[in-house]
């Protein structure tokens, strides 16, 4: 039987893949508290004893999940780590909330959820963007490259829960607009 604190999603079964999708889903659309491992069960096409058996508990399926979320954004910016040019570097880092999966929106709006309700830390992925960040206006040769790095992230921030709670018709026009403001 497989952990459910392992992190590699090839070596997953297609139920604990089910059941995940499923649980995304409908925590995405519910939330933790008010989404019951039978819901998520029966969202899966699967025994809610499977549940149990692959992830021990609700809090262990949420570990997982949240695990495998985070790997997965972590993939996602593992191409700005071969960019040079700091202009380029902060394009993609803008680009990131307007180029989101669905799996990716569910995934932030679990995280920022529970971020906000358990005041947890800032995501390794955040984590590792605002270095990046930082280094990109200390190349443009920004006089204050801590607090330039902090405004972006704040307004990059703003610009992910701006995507994760609307449908912005109007994404391509803000996006724009961050790009044009940091004459990128």
């Amino acid at each position: 039987m497989k952990s459910y604190n392992q992190s590699n999603q090839s070596l997953m079964t297609e139920k604990q893949k089910e059941i995940l999708n499923s649980a995304l889903k409908l925590i995405a659309k519910q939330g933790f508290q008010a989404t019951s491992t039978r819901s998520i069960a029966k969202e899966a096409g699967v025994s809610e004893g499977l549940i149990f058996r692959y992830f021990q508990n609700k809090k262990g399926l949420l570990s997982f999940m949240l695990n495998e979320g985070q790997n997965k954004l972590l993939k996602m910016i593992q191409p700005i780590e071969k960019l040079t040019h700091p202009k380029v570097i902060l394009k993609h880092i803008i680009s990131l909330p307007f180029n989101l999966t669905m799996d990716q929106k569910d995934f932030l709006k679990i995280f920022y959820s529970l971020r906000w309700q358990m005041n947890l830390d800032q995501s390794d992925f955040l984590k590792q963007l605002t270095p990046k960040v930082k280094s990109a206006f200390k190349s443009l040769n920004y006089s204050d490259c801590d607090s330039e790095s902090e405004t972006f992230m704040m307004i990059w921030e703003g610009a992910m829960v701006y995507v994760l709670l609307n449908d912005p018709k109007n994404s391509f026009l803000v996006y724009e607009t961050l790009l044009s403001k940091y004459d990128l």
